[in-house]
């Protein structure tokens, strides 16, 4: 990758990495002060609410950036500009109108819900879906002028409020409001802080609020199918949510027991799967307004280029964590969550991450194409692949059924765009040697790293055992991808450093 690129990623990451490990802790609290069965219900409200947030935090701040972008490649800002006031409005109005929808209809909608007490969590949720709308139109602005250092600082700000937020409702201020009352109100407040810090970056910035006349139209066109495409996508999680607990309940699991592995799988095991993406995601953002310039100065060589090392790169990132999920996944989970359930689940989802990190990169890039009716169609089918698995096995293979159905959802989507990138571009992307090579080495290092787990623990922690095993492991990893030329090592560290360099130039 280049060296553009390559620091706006490093940039990224760095501020994603913070913010998800802070995230990742603050779940672990969460999952112990919650318990299995109330952070099923959170997850379950909160499944909905992302869905409905996806209507003002997708396709509007996703077109305010490439336009963005092209406009200052044309050196046109009071253009960004107006583009940006255009979808501030749009936006405001799509979330005030939903959260007028859910207060008036509340009654009828909760009978959706396998726990009543799932309406309220989202109740208190609704608010912040107009906090987003704001911060999202803001950030696409700063999306696309790749100003990354204040859209990693929004990121983190959130975070650090949501957590103290929910520590000192939880214990002091209001202990008897409920555990998921309280995380929901945590979250909502944190999106207000957020909003307010964006929008005075957005001012200090010189962005102001213009006329959007003659923008509205371009904005609401070029926005709505890629809304349309990631709600209808993400349509597929609540679902899931709804769906997943009645057909365990119909195999003979009670209810409560029902929402409770829900809450296991979706707010333990998960989440660890998730840690991956917080590098490929963080590529797949700077990769939009990359591509968008790319094209728009007709950079076709470029385009190739960041296609093809950033599906690779996607690959060797998620690999590198399958082997320690499979190997020593139930420790970890132990650790964490003190819960082994989630840890056995974590062994066998494991693999998921791989089609996970290709499906995330890819749809990236088809949105840099303006193939996002094809990203839609795509994630369609997989999304179809997991319900019909949750539908037809649960009975069979319960819990297992959402696991084997998520893999068959990320496998098929990531194939699919493959495929379509491959088409549209013409690019020969030469994945099948990574992946097979990727997959044996995850194999490989997983049998060592639960050997090496299992001889320490005779005479160590639990604690000690994992680092040494994870460590032994990752470095094992990286020296068979070294060894087979998959991953020049050195080219890696030359670029860190270069990057490190350059941030000191600037403080």
């Amino acid at each position: 990758m280049a060296k553009s690129l390559f620091r706006a990623v490093i940039l990224v990451a760095v501020f994603a990495i913070v913010t998800r490990v802070l995230g990742f802790l603050f779940r672990i609290y969460l999952s112990r002060k919650l318990g299995a069965n109330l952070l099923g219900v959170y997850q379950i409200a909160s499944s909905v609410f992302m869905v409905l947030v996806l209507l003002v935090a997708s396709g509007i701040p996703l077109t305010i950036s490439k336009k963005s972008a092209r406009f200052f490649v044309l050196k046109n800002e009071n253009m960004a500009h107006k583009t940006v006031t255009a979808g501030l409005l749009f936006g405001i109005t799509i979330s005030l109108v939903i959260c007028l929808v859910f207060f008036l209809f509340k009654d009828y909608i909760s009978k959706i819900f396998a726990d009543s007490s799932c309406m309220t969590v989202l109740l208190i949720l609704l608010p912040a879906i107009v906090f987003s709308a704001i911060y999202s139109s803001l950030r696409g602005y700063l999306w696309g002028r790749q100003d990354y250092f204040f859209m990693g600082l929004g990121e983190l700000i959130e975070q650090v409020v949501r957590i103290v937020v929910f520590i000192l409702f939880a214990n002091l201020f209001l202990v008897n409001m409920g555990g998921a009352n309280v995380a929901a109100l945590s979250l909502t407040i944190a999106c207000f802080v957020s909003m307010i810090f964006i929008i005075i970056v957005y001012h200090k910035k010189g962005g102001r609020i213009k006329n959007p006349r003659g923008n509205i139209k371009g904005v609401i066109k070029s926005s709505l199918p890629i809304t349309g495409v990631r709600a209808a996508s993400s349509l597929i999680q609540p679902i899931i949510a709804l769906l997943f607990p009645v057909m365990l309940s119909l195999s003979g699991v009670d209810k409560t027991s029902a929402v409770s592995v829900y809450g296991v799988i979706m707010g333990m095991t998960f989440p660890l799967l998730f840690l991956p993406s917080t590098v490929i995601g963080s590529l797949s953002f700077a990769l939009i307004p990359e591509l968008s310039k790319a094209q728009e100065q007709k950079k076709l060589g470029l385009v190739e280029e960041r296609i093809k090392s950033s599906i690779r790169f996607s690959i060797i990132v998620s690999s590198l964590i399958v082997p320690l999920y499979v190997g020593i996944g139930i420790p970890i989970c132990s650790l964490l969550f003190d819960n082994a359930l989630s840890g056995e689940f974590l062994r066998w989802a494991a693999i998921i991450m791989i089609p996970m990190g290709l499906s995330n990169v890819s749809s990236s890039i088809l949105n840099s194409l303006n193939l996002e009716v094809k990203s839609f169609v795509n994630n369609l089918i997989g999304g179809f692949f997991l319900i019909l698995c949750v539908v037809c096995f649960s009975g069979v293979l319960g819990a297992y059924a959402l696991i084997v159905g998520f893999f068959l959802c990320m496998f098929s989507t990531s194939f699919l765009n493959i495929m379509m990138i491959k088409k549209k571009t013409k690019i020969s992307l030469h994945l099948f040697k990574t992946l097979i090579l990727c997959l044996l080495f995850s194999f490989i290092v997983a049998i060592l790293s639960n050997y090496i787990y299992g001889v320490l623990l005779y005479a160590f922690p639990s604690l000690v055992c994992l680092i040494v095993s994870a460590t032994v492991s990752l470095v094992c990893f990286l020296v068979l991808l070294w060894a087979f030329g998959i991953c020049d090592i050195a080219f890696i560290f030359s670029k860190v450093k270069n990057v490190i360099k350059f941030s000191k130039k600037r403080v």
